[in-house]
């Protein structure tokens, strides 16, 4: 359970309605509902009931919502009281996408935990947080996807990783030590995000190719990017995930270097933040080189 579940649920449950949840809290309602639904299954409990276009509180939910709040509230007057106690000047909001604290070097996960400047962290999809940062809601983001250009803010390349595809071992695919776009134009595709903005370059020439966007099915989480053993698919997906492959499955590098994942940082031309944004940024940098 982590605290970002709590509060998307806490919005959730405010709102009555999952879609006004997601503007609240910067994301998407397709992260509100799989954060719900995983919430459900870790308590084992039914938190929502599903009424025409607004979900609405069942009893249990109500029980957690009131230690969620609880939660919640202790961990905000615990940030208060550091962000206050920190050093002069104020601090950054940082938009992150979803799971990219995971593939960045424990170097570079210290620098930002431990950066002179109190923080405040907001995960959200690839998309949004961009859209934070160039709406000024976010001081800077830290976005991961494809290789790709952004038009309304500055950017930087700090990382990168490798872009594979992930098959069975007894599909003709795997018997070649590479694949091209080619190869993936007839085949159906298991994806790690619902927004096409984090695959552009590949989705692109997958258009220019005639490809039939009907069969790319997208896994929630990590784990269940493994079930294109089951279902005859193939996944994309970075090196991260390719380090302890389940048996049976071969990652094969794409062939094409914009099909690689790069870890951005993101900031506004302009911030009333700047010399912090950009002292960051070069702690960032320096910290993720060193790793």
């Amino acid at each position: 359970m982590e605290i970002q579940q709590l509060r998307y649920f806490l919005a959730a449950a405010n709102c009555s309605n999952f879609s006004r949840a997601a503007k609240q809290c910067f994301t998407s309602r397709q992260n509100i509902a799989h954060a719900m639904n995983v919430l459900e299954r870790e308590l084992g409990i039914t938190l929502f009931e599903r009424k025409g276009n607004g979900v609405e509180l069942t009893s249990a939910g109500q029980q957690v919502a009131c230690h969620a709040d609880d939660i919640v509230s202790r961990v905000d007057s615990l940030q208060a009281l550091f962000a206050a106690t920190s050093s002069t000047g104020e601090g950054l909001s940082i938009a992150v996408t979803y799971n990219l604290l995971s593939k960045i070097p424990e170097e570079t996960e210290s620098f930002i935990f431990k950066f002179d400047r109190w923080i405040n962290l907001f995960e959200m999809g690839c998309e949004d947080c961009y859209r934070a940062v160039c709406s000024g809601e976010a001081d800077v983001g830290l976005a991961l996807c494809m290789r790709r250009g952004f038009d309304d803010c500055n950017f930087e390349e700090i990382g990168h990783l490798k872009a594979y595809a992930i098959v069975n071992e007894h599909s003709p695919l795997a018997q070649k030590s590479q694949l091209s776009i080619f190869d993936l134009r007839t085949q159906r595709l298991q994806i790690m995000s619902e927004s096409a903005f984090q695959y552009e370059p590949l989705f692109a020439q997958l258009n220019a190719l005639g490809y039939d966007f009907s069969n790319i099915s997208v896994a929630t989480t990590s784990s269940t990017l493994y079930g294109i053993k089951r279902n005859e698919a193939v996944g994309i997906a970075t090196s991260v995930f390719v380090e302890s492959l389940p048996a049976g499955m071969r990652a094969l590098p794409l062939d094409d270097p914009r099909y690689d994942w790069c870890i951005y940082v993101l900031y506004p031309p302009q911030s009333k933040h700047q010399a912090t944004v950009m002292r960051f940024i070069q702690g960032l940098r320096k910290s993720y080189s060193c790793s």
